[in-house]
């Protein structure tokens, strides 16, 4: 006469653990990764909590209609109105696959745009996001990189019916690579001679490429040189065409951070190793 005692028992934990969130909640469970900044900011929707990354790490409780989403949201200094805390509400809906998130934050003067991808971690939501399904390789000696992704032109490389496809984080493709890399330098020049030549040598390339693409073919497709103004602000001794080396790092698979900027790779060797090292 026990055991369907024990069944009845666990019938009821189940029914009250069901009952604890309506349908629109549950529809929102899972990693969702903002998608204009690169998916710095991440909500991860749990039965029991919100935990939201962007700055920091919170976590906080949360509630959701078929129209909007609320929680309170932990400032890190107190607002205009000497807040700490500030409600938020999110109004939303989903694409059709429900897969991506279309957000606004409503707020008493202004509508900020907030729309997300649901991925699984960091490398599927690029897969996402980019269109470019690719797998990192592993390796044991991989290290951090130690230089920050702002200073980076990120490329994406995999399979399309069994050729090898590329693009980068501004492009669709590699063949606008030059103009690519001087949109980001030019974003990180600061007016500001030393630092600009401190900028300029911490640049390189950041590469998501396939486990089974070789770092031959890698260095096939990208330029290892790179038309520079660094030897205008300085009398430096200047090579042929006013070019310098590119640093090349591969990305490999490693646990994700919340800092997604820290990622671990090599450095893959050109000629910029000879110049920089």
């Amino acid at each position: 006469m026990r055991k369907p005692f024990y069944i009845l028992n666990l019938l009821i934990i189940l029914l009250v653990f069901s009952c604890g969130q309506n349908s629109s909640e549950k529809e929102l469970i899972g990693k969702w990764y903002e998608i204009k900044n690169n998916g710095i900011t991440r909500l991860n929707f749990n039965s029991d909590s919100l935990i939201i990354t962007d700055l920091r790490t919170q976590t906080v409780e949360w509630s959701a209609d078929k129209s909007k989403i609320e929680f309170d949201y932990n400032l890190m200094f107190t607002d205009s109105l000497g807040r700490k805390i500030k409600k938020t509400v999110l109004e939303y809906n989903f694409s059709s696959t429900k897969d991506t998130l279309f957000t606004h934050i409503i707020e008493p003067d202004k509508e900020v745009e907030f729309n997300l991808i649901r991925a699984n971690n960091y490398i599927d939501y690029l897969n996402k996001k980019i269109g470019i399904k690719f797998e990192l390789p592993k390796d044991g000696k991989s290290e951090p990189i130690n230089l920050e992704s702002d200073y980076s032109l990120k490329i994406f490389m995999g399979f399309s019916n069994n050729k090898i496809i590329g693009k980068t984080e501004l492009s669709d493709n590699l063949n606008n690579l030059e103009s690519d890399i001087k949109i980001i330098k030019d974003s990180l020049i600061t007016g500001r001679p030393e630092q600009d030549v401190r900028n300029e040598i911490r640049f390189h390339l950041r590469v998501f490429a396939d486990k089974k693409i070789p770092d031959s073919m890698i260095t096939k497709s990208l330029p290892v040189t790179n038309k520079s103004d660094i030897f205008k602000i300085y009398d430096f001794p200047r090579p042929p065409n006013d070019t310098l080396p590119l640093k090349i790092y591969r990305i490999y698979q490693s646990e994700e951070r919340e800092n997604l900027g820290f990622m671990e790779g090599k450095i893959i060797k050109t000629i910029a190793n000879t110049v920089y090292n």
